[in-house]
């Protein structure tokens, strides 16, 4: 396991964010940030001991010269790895890697990359022991047969120190530049929504709990009503402005798997909000999107999502809403259509009364576009 392989898999995935660290001699922007690593098996390749594929892009150093003269650096890298499983912190190195000798930074400045660690024509000469049994350790981790080859869930921290040795051939001694940047490995593989678990769910509260199962690092929570003009779920969470959208922090909420929808945007530890929350309607249907935040190699990661539909209970109407949705999404639905079309039925503004129970036109039309595409042919005249 080389530098370049140590270098990019503690790095790698980190967004196009930096802040500059420096002295006067020197600015250092690091591509560098916090980021989840996920499907690793797509870029490691344990046997070889290295990563299958590593753009530059995704860790570099970008050294501006303010010294007006050639300056000549030192470089040193130290590495831990903190695995979720034991929370044992392990160092990746014997002692720090660090330059064997002084490297040039023109007056134009240069770039270091990852593929600049062990390349033979770089004056960037690494000098490195590798932890064997830590090595050794996660390279068995990753070719255990339930882990798909991927890294092991951990946190990866890297320190990178530079030094000015010289500027302009002159011998100098100012403060070191250290910039410190960990990787939060979490290869989250599912988010999982339990509550509501199927279509039309019915909430006998306005304020219904919602249940799920992740090991993502966070959820996104968003709710949508379902007017009757929507045709499908999706169609009301393009349309609708969101009657509550909050996000959880699975770390900093403690492992939060359930979340009440609230009276208040009152906040609390990893959980924000970021639109609502609107009081829910009785009677009404919403939709639920539960999205499982991920984040990977510096590219965009389809969110493992969810999407159902939940009604907030009517006391007065819901048995016989409960009952025609039954009744509808049974095998005698056509059969109903077709009574209702021989005994001419009209609905109007007043909806339709059974055994004192009141219907809303409203309340109908819902169901009819629901289970619409179980009509085979009906005609509705005014």
């Amino acid at each position: 396991m080389n530098i370049r392989t140590i270098l990019a898999a503690l790095v790698i995935g980190m967004l196009s964010t930096a802040s500059a660290e420096g002295n006067k001699y020197l600015t250092v922007i690091p591509v560098i940030t916090e980021a989840d690593i996920i499907n690793a098996s797509v870029l490691v390749d344990p046997m070889a001991e290295k990563l299958k594929v590593i753009a530059p892009t995704t860790f570099s150093l970008t050294f501006q010269n303010l010294a007006g003269a050639a300056v000549k650096a030192s470089m040193q890298f130290t590495a831990t790895v903190t695995l979720e499983e034991d929370k044992r912190t392990e160092s990746m190195f014997n002692g720090p890697a660090q330059t064997r000798k002084p490297f040039l930074i023109p007056v134009s400045g240069r770039v270091f990359t990852s593929t600049d660690a062990d390349n033979p024509s770089s004056d960037i000469d690494m000098s490195v022991s590798v932890n064997e049994a830590l090595k050794t350790k996660l390279k068995d981790k990753i070719l255990e047969p339930l882990s798909g080859g991927r890294v092991p869930s951990g946190l990866y921290e890297i320190t990178i120190t530079i030094t000015v040795d010289s500027v302009g051939g002159v011998a100098v001694s100012d403060i070191p530049i250290q910039i410190y940047r960990s990787v939060n490995v979490t290869n989250p593989t599912t988010t999982v929504l339990d509550v509501p678990f199927s279509n039309g769910y019915v909430y006998p509260t306005q304020f219904p709990q919602f249940q799920w199962t992740y090991d993502t690092r966070a959820v996104m929570i968003t709710v949508y009503e379902k007017r009757p003009e929507h045709q499908s779920l999706e169609d009301a969470t393009a349309a609708s402005d969101p009657f509550l959208r909050v996000r959880i922090d699975r770390r900093l909420s403690g492992n939060m798997t359930s979340f009440a929808y609230p009276q208040s945007a009152a906040s609390r530890p990893g959980v924000e909000f970021l639109r609502g929350p609107r009081q829910l309607e009785r009677g009404k249907m919403y939709v639920i999107v539960l999205e499982g935040i991920v984040s990977a190699f510096g590219f965009e990661v389809e969110p493992l999502r969810t999407v159902r539909s939940f009604t907030i209970a009517d006391p007065q109407g819901q048995v016989l809403i409960t009952l025609l949705q039954t009744t509808f999404g049974g095998s005698e639905y056509q059969n109903i259509i077709n009574f209702i079309q021989d005994q001419n039925l009209q609905v109007n503004a007043n909806g339709i009364t059974l055994n004192g129970v009141t219907l809303s036109s409203q309340d109908l039309q819902k169901l009819l576009m629901e289970y619409k595409d179980r009509i085979t042919s009906v005609r509705f005249e005014e």
